[in-house]
């Protein structure tokens, strides 16, 4: 029920602050009704002057309206009207209860809350407000000898006490909700840095998501010595006229989510996707020399899996791969929508080395074969044409 209380009004179109302003807002309206009700009641059982607890009434009354207000999603006027009505309680019972009754220590509370109750739209308003409590708490104190009680119907010092440690504990409430509101707010933009972080680095490579975070731009990088690795699938265009466009890409979502497991694992990264085009790249990171064979790993990896599903599905898969290693420019083009890529001749190499290739084979390059000769068992193939690189000598990966 409390919960409730304080979440009226709560919006999820609300930014994190402004929500919690709102709430801090209701949890104190519902403890200037409580307030305001404890002197009534109080005044009730001790005095039989209604001009005392029927303003007590009439106060915890207006306090509620603060809630109604925001409900209505009037913000402003919500946190104007709690904290007017404060400052006129304040001053109501200065001059009905005097300077000895210990009221005016209210008017700290006046002094802090609107900081902490109105929107940072209104933040003109709510220095208004504070500016306003100083002065009237200073010139309290300078004539507190002329502030005399008019209706002397409870002991000072009683007065006193009461609503000096009341006040305390309500300026202690708000102090501690706004400190757990913050908290809970720190963790959800923690929860949504991360989302956020991890869906950047879903598209960018770690250094260069981390140059992007910190300085808004990033600088092209010449790699000296990369793996490429390009895949793509026999009869495609076959297949897209012979099958529902839904049905279609949901299975690439299947196959190409799974590759992405893949060649994490085998430490390459995913550098997109061309229709049925799938492009990774090794070595982009840091320099690695191993980068070659991983991208072998990984090309292993993928023609298993197909084969595997290809038992299970009723569409049939049928891919190439083709590997090149060789320099390499990277980084990010556009400035909304970024685009990480790759630019140079090993890029086009390695698209070569696909459609040059088999069904089910790993198609490499002699550069490439140079960095993992000693690791794997390879067939020659011999001198392949290859469009636009006229013969390149080619091998595949048993």
């Amino acid at each position: 029920m409390f919960q409730r209380i304080v979440d009226i009004g709560a919006n999820k179109e609300f930014s994190v602050t402004e929500n919690r302003y709102l709430q801090v807002t209701n949890i104190a309206s519902v403890l200037g009704v409580l307030f305001m009700l404890t002197w009534m009641i109080t005044a009730l059982t001790l005095t039989d002057t209604p001009i005392v607890y029927g303003s007590n009434g009439l106060l915890a009354l207006m306090f509620s309206f603060v809630l109604y207000f925001n409900s209505k999603g009037w913000r402003v006027l919500a946190s104007t009207w709690f904290t007017a009505t404060a400052y006129i309680g304040a001053i109501l019972f200065l001059y009905l209860l005097g300077y000895a009754s210990g009221v005016y220590v209210i008017f700290y509370i006046i002094i802090i809350t609107p900081y902490m109750t109105f929107p940072q739209k209104a933040r003109k308003l709510a220095v208004g407000f504070s500016i306003l409590g100083v002065l009237t708490l200073i010139l309290s104190v300078v004539l507190q000898s002329s502030i005399n009680a008019h209706y002397e119907v409870m002991d000072p010092y009683f007065l006193q006490m009461v609503n000096i440690s009341t006040t305390g504990l309500i300026c202690l409430t708000i102090a501690w909700t706004l400190s757990v509101l913050i908290d809970r707010s720190e963790k959800s933009l923690q929860a949504e840095q991360k989302r956020s972080d991890d869906l950047l680095h879903n598209i960018l490579p770690v250094n260069v998501a981390k140059d992007l975070k910190e300085t808004g731009k990033t600088v092209p990088k010449r790699h000296k010595s990369v793996t490429i690795l390009f895949t793509d699938f026999k009869g495609f265009t076959e297949l897209v006229a012979s099958i529902p466009a839904i049905t279609l890409v949901n299975e690439l979502n299947d196959i190409f989510g799974r590759f992405d497991e893949i060649v994490e694992e085998a430490g390459v990264e995913k550098i997109e996707t061309i229709g049925d085009a799938y492009v990774a790249a090794s070595g982009l990171e840091e320099e690695i020399t191993q980068h070659a064979i991983n991208c072998i790993t990984a090309a292993k990896e993928m023609l298993s899996y197909l084969e595997e599903r290809n038992k299970h599905h009723e569409i049939k898969w049928s891919m190439r791969v083709g590997i090149h290693s060789g320099p390499i420019v990277a980084g990010v083009v556009g400035k909304k929508k970024f685009s990480y890529d790759l630019f140079g001749d090993t890029i086009n190499t390695a698209s070569r080395m696909e459609s040059s290739g088999e069904a089910g084979k790993i198609n490499i390059s002699g550069p490439t074969l140079q960095l993992v000769k000693d690791d794997i068992d390879y067939d020659y193939r011999g001198k392949i044409h290859a469009k636009g690189k006229g013969e390149m000598e080619m091998y595949f990966v048993k």
